[in-house]
């Protein structure tokens, strides 16, 4: 005989259980609730505490904020209707010490469904009179023959989140026949649950056994259990996800084959000794980590991530030059046309010394057929561009290195189409510059091997960041600060969430900023940019702005990234309370790029302030404010906006985590890391790998993160 398996009650569909009609079954279904397994992971929201169950002598005024269960039977049943048509219903409930009087207000029908003399288990809130007697309104009520049949009181009573067609009672009834069954010794099965954790690995780390956490999760008996079921269960997601991009990694490693390098130290060193600046510690070790991937049998799939301004390009370029001189073609996709320039215009800088030739793709460049002759030609080079790098039409046949910049925003079918026409795979380096968090790294991208730029280029000012609300008096200090850096001969950012009024009625949209700001300021260009511009005009705009003709641009977040222009001094973020906080961070970091000391102000919506705006809104600001480093505002943003969606076939897929939760579960992230890596036998290993593909399907319908 065995224990039951997640596999064996995977293949149990709900509607074998009692009371789980087609409709029913339908409603689970939609919820994508099809089978025992899904159900069992089916976790509780929260739980109510009904668990003081006391004589009704014994309650007193002390008890009138928190639920009391009382057991008893009734004595009397009454309905009546007020004047205004307010339907009462009335219960008196006996126990051998006392009677109490249970209202229902509203079409509730509670004398149809019981009797008198019929014995009931109830839960609310009593309201305790002066004279002594005690009132129960709208509370929680059911009948039972045998005390174990109690569902909605006498205990902590789990809550679901809603089904359509469906009750918390519905669920918690369907699990507690679920764990009836698992009870018993049937067929060739034992009672229980099969645990993928030896013995020995649960008491060396003091953690329940998987079977009893099932039950503890649904039925704890007080917090602790709860907790302890909790953090058994979060264990063992993250230990799915761990087993998957193992898995994932061996296999990528088997699979490909890696092209080959050549290319010396020596070469490389000479290189950055020729750089226009000294590389920093953070930047060289980044370097060589990605130069020792690239003479590894299979491709690399690295992520460098580094903060606003922290170089990440000047990385680039190493592994560019390196790729270069071993005879491949290197492909750089950015998302925008303004930042596949602004790549093209600092990498020609930094490969100046050196005959390389370095093409531009973008959809307005006019040589376009000659780039793509090279690209076909296989001819060793820099191809920059943004999407237009992987239409159909280009067939890469030399291709050695892809990068892929600000990769959060291509999707992974995209970044796959940097390969050889041959199926060849290119190594393949992906940069963000939004900081992430240390725990979604490790649980989102832990099939990549990450670097991290954490330090700034020496003699970097940092930016002075103000708040400022939208009454009177801080508008006018916003507009003095424009006065004092253009009496400096700087040029301004101002940057709105919206374009039009109409998108949203209380956001100072650009359209308005920029005539009150042209308004203001006569005796300077003001200019406005934002998406619906053609390119063409976005373009002529972001030259002049370079050239220093504009002197307050106003703009929507196109600006957001990879805009550099050394002479602005000063960013406004207006309604800055409506932007993600790393969307805040990365325009921040759009001034403090020259020798100028630079400032931002978060600047409220009009006639709102601290006190006004959501509290979300509020924390973000704060942060902003107080904060510098990237990094410790991505794990703030983690902790506000919540951890969203963790695995599927993009970033914003469906998320297979049901009870671990990345911004409070770090410790247990590193434990399961610990355990992983304590299992000696391939079985264990494999017994984890195998429950991961039933219980977090949408991973391996992604493929993959890149």
């Amino acid at each position: 005989m065995v224990e039951r398996s997640f596999k064996y009650l995977n293949t149990i569909k709900l509607d074998s259980l009692k009371g789980f009609g087609e409709k029913r079954y339908s409603s689970l279904k939609k919820s994508n609730l099809k089978s025992v397994t899904d159900l069992i992971r089916f976790y509780p929201r929260k739980h109510i505490d009904r668990s003081k169950v006391k004589l009704i002598n014994e309650i007193s005024q002390e008890d009138q904020n928190q639920e009391v269960t009382i057991i008893g039977s009734i004595s009397n049943i009454s309905v009546f209707t007020t004047k205004t048509r307010l339907r009462i219903t009335t219960l008196t409930i006996n126990d051998e010490s006392g009677s109490v009087k249970a209202k229902w207000f509203g079409p509730q029908y509670i004398e149809t469904r019981y009797k008198t003399e019929e014995r009931i288990a109830l839960s609310g809130k009593p309201d305790v009179k002066k004279t002594g007697s005690i009132e129960f309104k709208n509370p929680t009520i059911e009948k039972f023959s045998d005390i174990e049949e109690l569902n909605e009181t006498g205990s902590f009573i789990p809550i679901y989140q809603k089904i359509d067609g469906m009750t918390s009672s519905s669920v918690r009834k369907a699990l507690k026949e679920i764990i009836s069954i698992l009870d018993t010794d049937k067929d060739k099965f034992t009672a229980g649950l099969s645990d993928m954790l030896s013995n020995e690995i649960l008491k060396k780390h003091s953690l329940l056994p998987r079977y009893d956490s099932i039950k503890q999760i649904h039925f704890p008996k007080n917090e602790d259990q709860y907790k302890d079921a909790r953090n058994r269960l979060a264990l063992d997601e993250f230990l799915y996800l761990r087993s998957i991009f193992e898995n994932l990694k061996s296999k990528y490693k088997s699979e490909n084959k890696g092209l080959e390098f050549s290319f010396t130290k020596s070469d490389i060193e000479k290189f950055i000794e020729h750089l226009p600046f000294k590389l920093t510690k953070s930047q060289y070790a980044t370097s060589y980590e990605i130069l020792d991937d690239l003479i590894k049998e299979y491709p690399m799939k690295r992520l460098l991530q580094g903060d606003v301004g922290s170089g990440k390009t000047v990385v680039a370029a190493v592994a560019i030059y390196a790729a270069y001189i071993s005879g491949y073609q290197v492909a750089l996709m950015a998302p925008t046309e303004v930042l596949a320039e602004q790549h093209f215009n600092s990498i020609k800088i930094f490969l100046n010394n050196y005959d390389i030739p370095i093409n531009l793709l973008t959809s307005s460049v006019s040589d376009r057929d000659s780039v793509l002759q090279n690209i076909e030609n296989g001819t060793p080079g820099l191809f920059i561009g943004t999407h237009a790098l992987i239409q159909e039409k280009i067939q890469f046949t030399n291709l050695g290195l892809a990068i892929i910049d600000e990769q959060q925003r291509f999707g992974v079918e995209q970044r796959k189409k940097l390969i050889n026409q041959s199926g060849l795979i290119p190594d393949q380096l992906v940069m963000t510059a939004t900081p992430i968090p240390r725990t979604t790294a490790l649980s989102i991208y832990g099939d990549l091997e990450i670097s991290s730029i954490n330090e700034m280029p020496p003699g970097r000012k940092e930016v002075i960041s103000y708040l400022f609300s939208g009454l009177q008096s801080d508008n006018k200090a916003v507009f003095d600060k424009c006065i004092d850096h253009l009496s400096n001969n700087s040029q301004i950012f101002v940057v709105c969430p919206f374009i039009e009024e109409s998108e949203s009625s209380d956001i100072q949209s650009a359209e308005n900023v920029y005539s009150l700001y042209k308004e203001k300021f006569k005796d300077n260009n003001v200019k406005i940019l934002h998406g619906r511009m053609s390119f063409e005009e976005k373009d002529q705009i972001m030259n002049e702005m370079k050239k220093g003709e504009i002197d307050i641009l106003v703009s929507t977040v196109v600006i957001e990234v990879g805009i550099d222009i050394p002479n602005a001094s000063l960013m406004i973020i207006e309604s800055a309370e409506r932007f993600g906080l790393n969307q805040l961070h990365q325009l921040r970091g759009r001034v403090g790029r020259g020798v100028k000391q630079s400032e931002c102000i978060f600047h409220i919506t009009n006639k709102k302030s601290l006190l006004t705006i959501s509290d979300d809104g509020r924390k973000r600001l704060e942060a902003i404010v107080e904060i510098k480093d990237g990094f410790k505002l991505s794990e703030i943003d983690l902790e506000i906006r919540g951890e969203g969606k963790v695995t599927g076939t993009s970033q914003s897929g469906q998320s297979d985590l049901k009870i671990a939760d990345l911004r409070f579960d770090y410790d247990l992230l590193l434990k399961s890391k610990n355990i992983y890596e304590e299992l000696n036998s391939p079985m264990e290993k494999d017994l984890i790998f195998k429950e991961a593909k039933i219980l977090f399907p949408n991973y391996f319908k992604a493929d993959g993160t890149t």
